[in-house]
């Protein structure tokens, strides 16, 4: 049983709000408070359930909640538990009414509710707030589903040592569909979040574009996906065409499609090309493909603006060498013997709570064209310092 309070606005409520959404001005705060009323709930009782239809979203003024979601054994996983000054049910600003997760009061709690109709209203008349708000709630999707794929990769993880070959198989298999399925989740809600508001008519001038701007970066992402998982199913994409090129042509042309993927990814990187590198006979297709796997992985693994080198060597008269450093978080001595598995990845640091998007496939493409090529990849890698991947391709 539940019991209401409209809200009254008092310091104490413009202050949650500021913790829940630090974003947003304080004239903001102001105007969202008028659509809040208080929800108070005992404990043990569900405040959403997963798959239920809702317009509410939730901020956290007191007590503790569990956020929890269903295996397909409909067993429960504990995907966190969250405290005073943070929220749930964002989903329903963003026209997905749909509940992803079921909500749980661990001990008496009360809530600071805002419905979807109330806020639209206010958002109507104040376009900053829209922008603002949605921008913190789309980043909010991702971290909550980096959390959840993380819980469902320790337990398939908790399988594999239990179960036999078959079952760990089938645990991997689950790993990627529901690493593939939240990795496509946040782009296309947001996508379907600013058509919404689109078609609504709350975004124009400057909001317009900057909804199209992140509707086309989220469909590059996802077009990016499907190309890599089309090119890993056939194992076999379309005949290579072998030919003599310019390496550094190569290295431009990855280096642009990995800045693409990863949204204009700014880190700064240097090419260095040995005078006497001639031009390697390869398959562009193929050679572009693995190079900017290697560029990504050295984005993603590494801190902001930490510089990546390239560097492109001759080894006389029998090989090319085209090697990738960086110096991000590094690879254990026994992550390196996965790292070509299909859907391996490395989720985090160690001991730390940075989880990395992806896959877990581009370095068994990347392995896959150097075999096509009669060549092979090396690593070189110390946890804390950098890691160095270096492409091996005979010459013809």
């Amino acid at each position: 049983m539940t019991t209401q309070t409209t809200v009254k606005i008092d310091e104490a409520t413009l202050n949650l709000l500021q913790t829940a959404f630090p974003d947003l001005s304080r004239n903001n705060i102001e105007t969202l408070s008028q659509a809040g009323v208080y929800e108070e709930y005992p404990a043990h009782v569900d405040i959403c359930q997963e798959g239920e239809e809702g317009t509410t979203l939730f901020i956290l003024d007191q007590g503790l909640v569990d956020i929890i979601v269903h295996a397909s054994d409909n067993q429960e996983i504990l995907v966190d538990t969250i405290g005073p000054g943070t929220y749930f049910g964002e989903m329903a600003f963003l026209g997905e009414t749909t509940r992803m997760a079921t909500i749980r009061t661990r001990v008496p709690t009360r809530l600071l509710s805002i419905e979807e109709e109330d806020f639209m209203a206010i958002a109507q008349a104040n376009p900053s707030l829209l922008r603002t708000l949605l921008r913190q709630i789309i980043g909010h999707i991702r971290r909550t589903d980096r959390a959840v794929i993380n819980e469902l990769n320790v337990k398939n993880a908790a399988l594999r040592k239990t179960y036999a070959e078959l079952e760990a198989q089938e645990a991997l298999r689950t790993q990627f569909i529901a690493t593939l399925s939240h990795e496509l989740r946040t782009p296309l809600t947001s996508i379907k979040g600013y058509l919404s508001l689109i078609n609504g008519g709350a975004m124009k001038g400057d909001s317009l574009q900057l909804a199209l701007d992140s509707i086309t970066r989220n469909v590059n992402k996802m077009v990016g996906h499907t190309n890599d998982l089309l090119i890993l199913y056939e194992m076999h994409p379309k005949r290579p065409s072998f030919e003599y090129l310019a390496v550094a042509d190569l290295l431009i042309e990855a280096l642009n499609s990995a800045r693409s993927v990863l949204n204009d990814h700014a880190t700064p990187v240097t090419i260095e090309i040995d005078p006497d590198v001639p031009q390697v006979y390869a398959d562009r297709r193929g050679l572009t493909l693995a190079l900017r796997a290697l560029l990504e992985n050295a984005f993603k693994y590494s801190p902001p603006n930490a510089p990546v080198a390239v560097h492109v060597s001759s080894m006389g008269i029998e090989e090319i060498t085209i090697a990738v450093s960086d110096k991000g978080i590094g690879i254990a001595q026994d992550d390196q013997e996965r790292l070509f598995e299909p859907f391996f990845r490395l989720e985090k640091e160690q001991g730390a709570t940075t989880l990395y998007p992806g896959l877990g496939i581009g370095l068994t493409i990347a392995k896959f064209v150097l075999d096509r090529h009669d060549g092979r990849i090396s690593i070189k890698s110390t946890p804390d310092v950098g890691s160095t991947f270096t492409l091996h391709l005979p010459q013809k």
